[in-house]
């Protein structure tokens, strides 16, 4: 297969709410293209695009799936997304590499989060999109108030350009109202005919100034307008549809290959090596550069590395740079990809989304580029995962496999994170959100046969001293031959918050021995370890050992040691020990008419405001520290109270003492855990 023309590329998102119809528009675009000869449905688990176990089980998008097709002479490709919110990595990992984005409105809601979330990542990569209003066929729906709402929330450059034949269920067709047959609609034409040649006008001073003079623009000012604007994201084009019905579908197709920007229109800056940014000439003669931002290890496709072409050609059976890892790789087969389906091809060119097999060093978000090339594409930067699980292998067999199970989702999803938590010893796993780790957890045991169990994360608490203490710590053991003797005095004492322990020796006139000295110290840091009031470690104490005695031929290391631990455990007791839990500074982003309910949440979570500031879009950004013991299932509940609109961010901040009534569930838990033999 020859390379396409660059001008006649395009790559756009589908982007959405969940269940808007996002998969099932990509099934009627493939079929109205020729690609396939019967469509499936989401019931019947046969679409193109959701073929993964636990798609088919849901009934929606979980990871983003590529197709492409040929219309106008134009190759297009597609990336399905998932809609819902926990999954909003899959378009943060795709949105740098595309040129265009077609956002999907279910026409009887009108925007919706998955709306908002959409425009937003648009908004931060400059990416050129158009509006389909979908299931216009149903009942009370009203096109117009759906135009109405999307400028409001997005601005008056989103304008009609395809819009319905009727309302409901009287809805006959759709129709281009600069291209179709307009006589059906003849009443309102006038008036949406001059919304958008408005907008076409506002994108150049000569088009604006022949159309103030009252002067009609010409066929192709006003595509060539229209092209421009939508390139500049001036203009956003509505376009009317109903996709069970196969209404807007084409034109859709029409609006993409005739007006959507192509890979020539596209600034690509690179560092050019020296840490400064350069921009490429992009075209099919020129150096390849491309970048990853997909790997896929299926069970139908085998292990793809899915990728944009920036500029340039790669050939099949060739060799190409990773610039990212300094590694050479062979570039062996290329595919383009419709859902599980593969193309083999034997070269791929600028803007075009393709898929490589069997690379062996290439990872998601590394620049790929000529041999001899230095030059390096932006981080794709991903959301943080702040959802937590705990999880426990169900057997022996799958405690084997576990480890290298979760390896290898985590180098499909790049916001997914798993790590041994070294102050509880559980094995953790991170997310987005709820509902993904709930689907990675099934992938575990669809795929790679390995079950698991979750619960909510053991919180890391810490136990220090507030005042001091002077405390004695004898072993003495006779049983025959040699003994065990050790004793030691100590003093133990509170150190600075967050200086953590401090051994001091005070020894004078050898009462305990030099040799002896390393097993006090050594000892006491095993006893703190451990725990003395609520089992979990003791930090931010001075241990100073001061006096002593020994037996010249039964003390030993080891009765020193014991004699330290012995010592430390009635010392902390003594000393008005207290519980420390961790802290953890949140950021909180909601619309404004959601902060009362969510600052007086955080008030109830022990949580103390340290300030709003407005986001932009009527969000404003909440910043506060709370325990993290009270947020450790905080996803689901801002959920709850923000309707979906609301997003946060956390990372630790420091220790602090914890309120003595919680201080006390958590020592009475710890002494019942105790007395059951846990």
């Amino acid at each position: 297969m020859s390379i396409m023309d660059p001008k006649r590329v395009r790559n756009v998102g589908i982007w959405g709410h969940g269940g808007v119809g996002k998969t099932m528009l990509i099934e009627h675009l493939l079929h109205d293209a020729g690609v396939t000869q019967r469509m499936g449905t989401i019931e019947e688990g046969n679409t193109v695009c959701d073929y993964l176990a636990e798609e088919v089980e849901h009934g929606h998008t979980i990871t983003m799936k590529l197709s492409h097709l040929e219309w106008h002479k134009a190759r297009i490709h597609f990336i399905d997304h998932p809609g819902y919110a926990d999954f909003v990595g899959e378009m943060a990992a795709s949105a740098p590499i595309l040129d265009g984005v077609v956002i999907m409105v279910d026409a009887a809601t009108g925007p919706q989060v998955g709306t908002d979330n959409a425009w937003k990542y648009c908004v931060k990569h400059k990416i050129p999109r158009a509006f389909f209003i979908n299931k216009l066929d149903r009942d009370h729906t009203d096109f117009n108030e759906v135009v109405k709402a999307l400028r409001e929330n997005y601005g008056k450059q989103c304008v009609p350009l395809v819009i319905p034949v009727g309302q409901g269920q009287s809805m006959t067709e759709t129709v281009n109202i600069f291209e179709g047959d307009t006589h059906a609609i003849a009443d309102e034409i006038a008036s949406v005919k001059e919304g958008i040649t408005d907008a076409v006008a506002e994108t150049d001073d000569a088009l604006m100034e022949k159309y103030l003079d009252g002067q009609e623009l010409t066929a192709d000012e006003f595509h060539k307008g229209l092209h421009d604007g939508i390139t500049a994201a001036k203009i956003m084009p509505i376009i009317a549809g109903s996709v069970v019905k196969n209404f807007g579908v084409d034109e859709l197709l029409d609006v993409i290959a005739d007006s959507f920007p192509c890979p020539m229109d596209r600034h690509v800056m690179v560092n050019n090596g020296k840490a400064e940014m350069t921009e490429l000439k992009v075209g099919a003669d020129e150096p390849f550069l491309a970048q990853v931002f997909r790997s896929v290890a299926d069970p139908f496709v085998g292990h793809l590395t899915f990728f944009r072409v920036l500029t340039g050609t790669l050939k099949s059976d060739g060799d190409f740079y990773n610039v990212t890892r300094d590694t050479k790789e062979r570039t062996g087969k290329i595919f383009l990809l419709n859902g599980k389906e593969q193309r083999v091809v034997d070269e791929v060119g600028p803007g075009d989304l393709a898929a490589m097999t069997k690379l062996k060093n290439t990872h998601f978000g590394d620049t790929i580029a000529a041999v001899g090339s230095s030059y390096t594409l932006p981080e794709i930067e991903m959301p943080h995962s702040v959802v937590k699980r705990a999880i426990h292998p169900k057997t022996r067999n799958d405690d084997d496999k576990l480890g290298d199970a979760l390896h290898r989702l985590t180098e499909e999803e790049p916001t997914f994170k798993h790590y041994r938590d070294e102050n509880t010893g559980e094995h953790l796993v991170m997310g987005t959100g709820d509902l993904q780790l709930d689907i990675f957890l099934e992938r575990l045991q669809n795929k790679y046969n390995v079950g698991v169990e979750s619960t909510t994360p053991r919180v890391a608490y810490r136990e220090t001293v507030r005042g001091n203490a002077d405390v004695q710590g004898k072993h003495k053991k006779q049983s025959g031959g040699h003994g065990q003797y050790g004793d030691v005095h100590l003093k133990i004492s509170g150190n600075t918050r967050g200086e953590g322990f401090k051994f001091v020796d005070s020894i004078v006139g050898g009462v305990v021995p030099r040799q002896y000295i390393p097993a006090v110290e050594k000892g006491s840091i095993e006893a703190l370890e451990k725990g003395v009031i609520s089992g979990h470690p003791v930090v931010d104490v001075v241990v100073e050992l001061y006096d002593g005695s020994f037996h010249n031929v039964d003390s030993s290391e080891m009765a020193f040691k014991i004699a330290a631990s012995t010592a430390i455990r009635k010392g902390v007791k003594k000393a008005n020990p207290s519980i420390l839990e961790p802290v953890v500074k949140i950021e909180i982003i909601v619309p404004e008419d959601c902060m009362g309910d969510v600052t007086g949440d955080l008030n109830s979570r022990r949580g103390r405001i340290l300030g709003v500031e407005p986001k932009g879009g009527g969000r404003q950004i909440i910043s506060a520290h709370v325990p993290e013991v009270e947020v450790l299932r905080y996803s689901a509940d801002l959920r709850s109270m923000s309707s979906g609109r609301g997003s946060y961010d956390l990372e630790f901040s420091h220790y602090d003492e914890v309120p003595e009534n919680v201080a006390k569930k958590i020592v009475e838990e710890y002494e019942a855990a105790k007395a059951e033999g846990h």
